[in-house]
């Protein structure tokens, strides 16, 4: 079996639309209202009571999504409380013999280097959230690797897609076009980014949870490197819409480098 942990977010809804047609997959989120109208079970990393929900056999398989309280990245609590309370749960799991852990982590993990970013590049987060992040991925390979437990790490780049939050790039391009709006408000929209459909991030979580190739450090990414203002212009033309792009409104972000984007070659051997 493979337990997914942290279904009701944006990566989670994914692989339950993916996984439609599978009987080997059980559904774990924080959210009760989830949990009465979607069958999933409830845990939530807050409360070690309710991991008891989680009834692993020897040799189930874990993708791990829970993280909480984002967008807010350079809040400190992403490495005082959820890289904490997460590498609590990978002991916790360590006991019930399973035999592979697939966790979410983030290109954010590589700092502000520029280029294409392969999974042998140092790591140097400058923001909370990346730190939290890379800080819980070494002291769980330091763990797991002592226990011969596989563990595969994904670092997504820029997922987009169905389910995203409203408040991100596409959601709010779409919001402005549907509300007649004649210009979108962005940055100067010449950052090289790599962006990916959800639905093939949900396929690569799956894929390596099945394959024996899916271990260590995996780049989930297109490997395609596009500007954001292109990019948003893209989705401007698929609308068929008029709005312009009004570049230069909001300052770039101090934590991303200008262009980066993943080495896929990893990813491609096992999806």
């Amino acid at each position: 079996m493979i337990h997914v942990i942290g279904a009701s977010g944006f990566i989670g809804k994914a692989i339950w639309r993916a996984a439609t047609c599978r009987d080997d997959i059980i559904f774990y989120t924080s959210k009760m209202d989830v949990v009465s109208s979607r069958s999933a079970r409830y845990l939530t990393l807050a409360d070690e009571s309710s991991w008891s929900s989680l009834e692993v056999a020897k040799h189930d398989k874990i993708i791990f999504l829970s993280w909480r309280y984002l967008p807010n990245y350079n809040s400190t609590f992403h490495i005082s409380i959820n890289a904490i309370d997460s590498y609590r749960f990978f002991e916790h799991l360590l006991a019930k013999r399973i035999s592979k852990l697939v966790v979410s982590g983030t290109c954010y993990e590589y700092g502000l280097q520029n280029g294409m970013l392969s999974e042998q590049d140092s790591t140097d987060p400058v923001n909370c959230y990346a730190v939290g992040k890379d800080s819980l991925r070494r002291m769980t390979q330091s763990l797991y690797q002592s226990n011969n437990v596989e563990l595969a790490w994904l670092r997504l780049f820029f997922p987009y897609g169905e389910g995203q939050s409203p408040r991100s790039l596409l959601p709010s391009l779409d919001h402005a076009i549907d509300s007649n709006m004649e210009y979108f408000d962005t940055s100067q929209g010449d950052q090289i980014r790599d962006f990916i459909p959800v639905d093939e991030v949900a396929n690569a979580f799956l894929k390596v949870a099945d394959s024996e190739l899916g271990q260590g450090i995996i780049n989930v990414g297109s490997g395609k490197p596009v500007s954001v203002r292109d990019f948003l212009e893209q989705h401007i033309k698929r609308r068929n819409s008029g709005i312009r792009l009004r570049l230069g409104v909001y300052p770039r972000r101090f934590d991303e480098p200008l262009a980066f984007w993943a080495d896929t070659h990893k990813l491609r051997r096992v999806v």
